[in-house]
């Protein structure tokens, strides 16, 4: 059975990981990525859904009462943000680059984007560290489905 999202987030604070104060996450650097050069549409730095976020997700629409009409997907998306004290975190439509042939769309968990206003205001790299912990899998660059 998979760890619930409190158990994660325990364990975190149990290692030292992560802090309530957030002075000392701002004074902590920003992760070292380049920003990839322009294109036609934006571009996503961050995590392809999958089943563990899924997972932690459906936890949170449990947890707010499954009688409310909310998207869990989007309640898990706010949650890891709060505890994380992420600066930004979006769910974006996005290309699945191994597949050239067909346009698969994904979704995916960004923390920034190739915008300027976005990039510069990126998580740091303990942020990011304690997000790939959680979700098991490392960010990557997403080309979007669209422009929205």
């Amino acid at each position: 059975m998979s760890p619930s999202i409190e158990q994660l987030f325990q364990n975190l604070r149990i290692s030292g990981m992560l802090t309530s104060d957030s002075s000392e996450s701002s004074k902590s650097r920003l992760m070292d990525i380049q920003c990839p050069p322009r294109q036609r549409y934006d571009q996503h730095y961050g995590y392809r859904v999958n089943r563990r976020f899924i997972m932690l997700s459906q936890e949170s629409k449990i947890k707010t009462g499954p009688g409310l009409f909310n998207d869990p997907m989007s309640l898990a998306c706010q949650w890891i943000q709060q505890q994380l004290q992420l600066p930004q975190l979006s769910l974006k439509y996005c290309i699945e680059p191994e597949d050239e042939n067909d346009e698969s769309v994904i979704m995916v968990l960004s923390v920034c984007s190739d915008e300027p206003a976005s990039f510069n205001v990126r998580p740091t790299q303990e942020q990011i560290t304690l997000l790939t912990d959680l979700l098991g899998s490392p960010p990557q660059w997403w080309v979007s489905y669209m422009n929205m």
